[in-house]
């Protein structure tokens, strides 16, 4: 992979990451001002606790993704970005345009999926 394309995926890496923090600040913010609501209709308590809990589910997602992101940033200074945690073979770049945090290449992926849905079988 060029240099070109590695600072053009750290960058987009780094703007995600200030585009989910600043949605995750705010979803934060939302979520506060929900719970501390007095509210007296049925319809109105109904509608509040199915926004929450769309509000924290989006919440844990943009999470986990911030997470997956400062990881792969961890992994530009050590020099270990674009490689599968898997394989260890170099990700695609393709493949990194399509998801810049991405922890394996696509045959791995196709394999941790496999395992995961063994799991949740279990």
């Amino acid at each position: 992979m060029c240099d070109e394309d590695l600072l053009s995926l750290k960058y987009t890496l780094e703007k995600r990451l200030e585009y989910l923090e600043t949605m995750s600040w705010n979803l934060n913010n939302s979520l506060k001002e929900m719970c501390s609501l007095k509210l007296n209709e049925n319809a109105d308590i109904i509608s509040t606790q199915s926004q929450l809990r769309f509000d924290d589910s989006m919440l844990e997602r943009n999470q986990k993704e911030i997470k997956e992101i400062q990881e792969s940033l961890v992994k530009f200074e050590e020099g270990l970005y674009g490689i599968c945690e898997m394989c260890e073979d170099e990700i695609g770049i393709e493949r990194l345009q399509a998801k810049p945090h991405a922890k394996f290449c696509i045959n791995c992926r196709e394999i941790y999926e496999k395992n995961e849905k063994k799991k949740e079988k279990v």
